[in-house]
């Protein structure tokens, strides 16, 4: 037996092996931006020198068979939530979903437009990310709430609430009951000439 399969049987026997699983999962956040609207120039502030969120091993990939997060960023339509879906379910095991700005998570300006859908109707959200847009330190915050929730350590939980807001929209005026066709008025009869 060599010694690093002597190594390997230790740790199995250890159960260290999941913690080291745990930590790779956790330092190698790779997400997918589903861009819908203006959160997308916030997430590129989190790559710049003054962030730098690579360092916490979130690196922006552009194909979803890489990645393992899909950072939502916008209003999901009824269309858009298709694609949604398609791309989550293109992605590998484990797989997370960060819902970014008021849009994402609750629909924000278009809250309540026939055409709009709440990501987490579509697919699990992990973290919510309040703003409009946010800033790039929510971002970053964000990505730490989901590699917290890999390790299995208890944190802070951003969820939003539903709120029922019917008593504030203008009731629909009641529709006026259509008026009774008028009969059609007799032809006038032309006079006679000899």
């Amino acid at each position: 037996m060599s010694v690093v399969q002597g190594l390997k049987e230790y740790m199995l026997r250890q159960a260290k092996l999941d913690r080291i699983i745990k930590w790779g999962i956790k330092w190698s956040m790779w997400p997918v931006h589903l861009v819908t609207s203006c959160c997308g120039v916030e997430v590129a502030h989190t790559s710049a020198p003054v962030f730098d969120a690579e360092r916490w091993g979130v690196l922006p990939f552009n194909t979803m068979r890489q990645t393992n997060v899909i950072l939502v960023e916008g209003t999901i339509t009824r269309k858009m939530a298709k694609v949604l879906k398609w791309v989550y379910e293109q992605m590998p095991e484990p797989k997370f979903v960060i819902a970014m700005g008021a849009c994402a998570v609750r629909g924000g300006l278009f809250w309540n437009s026939y055409h709009v859908v709440q990501v987490d109707t579509v697919v699990p959200v992990d973290a919510y990310i309040p703003g409009c847009p946010p800033t790039p330190e929510a971002v970053i915050r964000a990505f730490f709430m989901v590699g917290n929730k890999i390790l299995g350590k208890p944190g802070p939980e951003v969820k939003p609430v539903k709120v029922d807001l019917t008593p504030y929209l203008p009731q629909p005026k009641p529709a006026a009951k259509p008026a009774a066709p008028a009969k059609p008025a007799a032809a006038p009869v032309a006079p006679q000439t000899a």
